[in-house]
């Protein structure tokens, strides 16, 4: 009979198999296996009654910057090594795991020259990768070390190869793919007028000679508007207290009481005036200094002057944003959820579905299109109250979608399709990308 449970052994063979891909030097299998097993029984154990989280970079410390920049940014990460290294052990992790940070630093691991497993020092300035994979940043950063791995909760480890995520063992599932339901298919599709309403806007305030080419300018800005919506929902997971986001077309009193009603527009006018300012900004840098430095020296006092304004612009729009994100996760912290237009507008928040007509079925979506051949039947009851409430509304509104957020972090996205009611689940929100089976 064939094992279903999955333990840190299988990752760490997974994980061995991605590094003898890319032809890396490492050392014996078992070196690894052991160093998934301690991050996963130390996930398992609580500090002060607290979650033992951290993040490490497997790194040799003999070389641990092979191949430096000529010109390194002033925030690149550095290595900094402990005056004596630390076995790699459950209780010194326990011990120690509060000094570093998913979101700023992590543990140097490298096995000595027995393969032992140590812990050699910690290295720093972490949070631009955090920031780019949580799309706050838009230029991806060096990575040090072979891979790097995050414990982000009891019993989930993810293994990351620069932005690739190889895998990710969830307690005892290992999960080697991730659903981007946001390039193309149904879940897209339902937010394409939204997305649509967005660039028109953003169009009607620039001229056509200054409006970059049809087609890849369009996406690259309707990646905007969708990275915004990720990062609402992975800022509500970040808070921990649940919560489920409704975009639908229409809010009738019959089926949403809407508790609190607001009409809150701040999210697509901001996101707006962000795409507006970047365009013109862009195009004035083109313009004014693509000849190099000859054509910086020609520039006026007025023309430096308009580019200080717009840069000052670009960073106003950037915190505004980052607050409204900020403003609309923490409305899901009140019981109900948060109701939006499809132009991510919010119209209410602590709403109450009063629909009580269940679904036939409820199917699980293995692929981002939601084909009938690759849905699983799962049981309507072996959902909780916010999950069941969203699939009565979704299953009696067509063109509505619904995001639910779980206290431990997962999150589902459901619809209608035809007469079935789909839900997708591990959903890609952040900036990786899973590891290809053919390289």
């Amino acid at each position: 009979m064939p094992i279903k449970n999955k333990t840190p052994r299988h990752l760490a063979e997974f994980v061995c198999t991605e590094l003898r891909k890319r032809k890396a030097a490492v050392p014996d299998d078992e070196v690894i296996t052991e160093l998934m097993e301690t991050m996963y029984y130390s996930s398992l154990r609580t500090e002060e009654s607290e979650p033992v989280l951290f993040h490490m970079v497997f790194l040799d410390p003999s070389q641990p910057d092979p191949k430096p920049p000529r010109n390194p940014a002033r925030d690149r990460w550095s290595y900094i090594p402990f005056a004596d290294p630390i076995p790699f052990t459950v209780s010194n992790v326990v011990k120690i795991a509060k000094s570093t940070d998913l979101r700023t630093s992590s543990f140097v691991i490298w096995p000595d020259q027995l393969d032992q497993l140590y812990i050699w020092g910690l290295v720093d300035q972490q949070n631009r990768f955090h920031k780019f994979l949580n799309r706050s940043a838009e230029v991806e950063v060096e990575r040090p070390g072979v891979f790097q791995a995050s414990v982000e909760g009891i019993g989930i480890i993810a293994v990351y190869m620069r932005y690739e995520k190889v895998a990710e063992l969830r307690v005892n599932e290992l999960v080697r793919h991730s659903l981007d339901l946001f390039r193309e298919g149904p879940v897209r599709e339902l937010l394409a007028p939204g997305i649509d309403r967005f660039l028109h806007g953003v169009r009607s305030h620039i001229p056509d000679d200054i409006y970059q080419a049809p087609g890849a300018g369009d996406e690259l800005h309707a990646q905007q508007w969708i990275s915004v919506l990720c990062r609402i929902l992975l800022r509500i997971q970040k808070i921990k207290n649940g919560g489920a986001i409704l975009i639908t077309p229409q809010i009738t009193p019959d089926d949403l009481n809407v508790k609190y009603g607001i009409n809150y527009d701040r999210l697509p006018t901001s996101l707006q005036s962000n795409a507006v300012t970047k365009i013109k900004s862009d195009y004035l840098e083109r313009h004014l200094l693509g000849h190099g430095e000859a054509r910086l020296k020609e520039l006026s006092a007025d023309q430096f002057q308009q580019l200080r304004r717009l840069e000052k612009e670009l960073r106003a729009n950037k915190n505004e944003i980052d607050g409204v994100i900020w403003f609309i996760a923490l409305l899901t912290r009140v019981d109900g959820l948060v109701v939006m237009d499809p132009n991510l507008v919010v119209r209410g928040y602590g709403v109450e579905i009063k629909n009580w007509q269940e679904p036939d079925q409820v199917f699980i979506a293995t692929d981002r299109f939601g084909s009938e051949a690759k849905q699983r039947p799962v049981s309507y009851n072996h959902f909780g109250t916010r999950h069941r409430s969203m699939m009565r509304y979704c299953s009696q509104n067509p063109g509505s979608l619904g995001f639910v957020i779980s206290q431990d972090g997962e999150v589902r996205v459901m619809t209608l399709l035809g007469e079935r009611l789909v839900m997708w689940e591990n959903i890609k929100l952040k900036y990786y990308s899973y590891a290809s089976k053919k390289k």
